[in-house]
Formats: structure tokens, C-alpha cells, sequence
């Protein structure tokens, strides 16, 4: 399984992870609310690549963007 290596906005701070490619958008923004303890929003999150303007579907796997090691990512709701 392949990895990558991104940093995650939680508004007052970030912090660096390691996360593996071959995740739905979906299942990796469920996984990081839980983590981070991100309050439920009434609908679903959206995960933002900030540096490159990219919007992620929530059925697409990670390896289906142009997503790198050293990305910044936001977890929006929507």
C-alpha cells in the first residue's frame, strides 16, 4: 500500500500525517473527524487539497487525484 505524507488545516492549527492512497475520500474524511474529534455535520464533509484548488469527490479513491507528499488538506462540512 502506498503512502503519503500531508498536512491537515483544523482551523487554529495544523498537523502533519501519513496516510495511505488507496482510501475513499469518504472513509478518510470519517476517520479524521473521528480522530480529531470534529464535530458531526448535519450532512457530510468535503475534503479540500488547498495548495492545488482541488475539490475531492467523496467516492474517489485519493490515488485518483494528483494528491502528493507535502499537500495541504482542509476538512470542510458541507
Amino acid at each position: 500500500m502506498e503512502f503519503i505524507n500531508i498536512s491537515l488545516d483544523l482551523g487554529k492549527e495544523s498537523v502533519d500525517l501519513r496516510i495511505p492512497t488507496r482510501i475513499t475520500v469518504k472513509q478518510l474524511s470519517l476517520e479524521l473527524s473521528q480522530i480529531f474529534n470534529i464535530p458531526k455535520a448535519k450532512h457530510a464533509y468535503q475534503l479540500l487539497v488547498v495548495n492545488k484548488g482541488l475539490l475531492l469527490s467523496e467516492g474517489a479513491l485519493l490515488s485518483d487525484y494528483p494528491i502528493t507528499t507535502g499537500d495541504y488538506l482542509r476538512l470542510e462540512s458541507l
